[in-house]
């Protein structure tokens, strides 16, 4: 498969939740981002939080979630609290396309300036960010590094 496959998000639902629960990572990523089923309780329990099925085709490779405008007392923000794309599909493009289709639904839903966190030992996510217009601005109270984006 390849990134020139149709990527469209989706919601998590009852259909795919199990699915999306299931996604691999690599042994060595799975200290950098929490799994996926603590974020679906997070956005059980947050009715801001959108969780987000990745999908190339019919084919369910990744996950993301963010929050809706104002969650960080901005009305223009949004929080992109999780990306990931599971192991086989690594490597191929698929994280920066994902992201760019989250930046474009987040924009269409009002915001203009995105907001995440990452851990700085993450060094293909703080490429992938940095290359995708993000500038880190600084450590929040968790050690993690801060990185913001403006839409226009």
């Amino acid at each position: 498969m390849t990134v020139n496959a149709a990527l469209t998000l989706r919601p998590v639902c009852t259909a795919n939740a199990e699915a999306v629960i299931g996604l691999p990572l690599h042994a060595a990523q799975r200290d950098f981002i929490a799994s996926n089923a603590e974020s679906l309780a997070l956005a059980a329990s947050h009715a801001n939080m959108d969780p987000r099925a990745i999908y190339a085709g019919d084919e369910l490779i990744g996950f993301a979630m963010y929050a809706l405008p104002g969650s960080t007392g901005r009305q223009d923000t949004h929080v992109l609290y999780r990306l990931m794309i599971a192991a086989p599909w690594q490597g191929q493009g698929f994280a920066r396309a994902a992201l760019a289709l989250l930046l474009d639904e987040m924009r269409s839903r009002g915001a203009g300036r995105v907001v995440l966190y990452y851990v700085p030992a993450n060094a293909r996510a703080r490429q992938l960010y940095a290359q995708s217009g993000f500038v880190e601005t600084g450590l929040d109270g968790d050690g993690e590094m801060m990185a913001e984006r403006l839409l226009s």
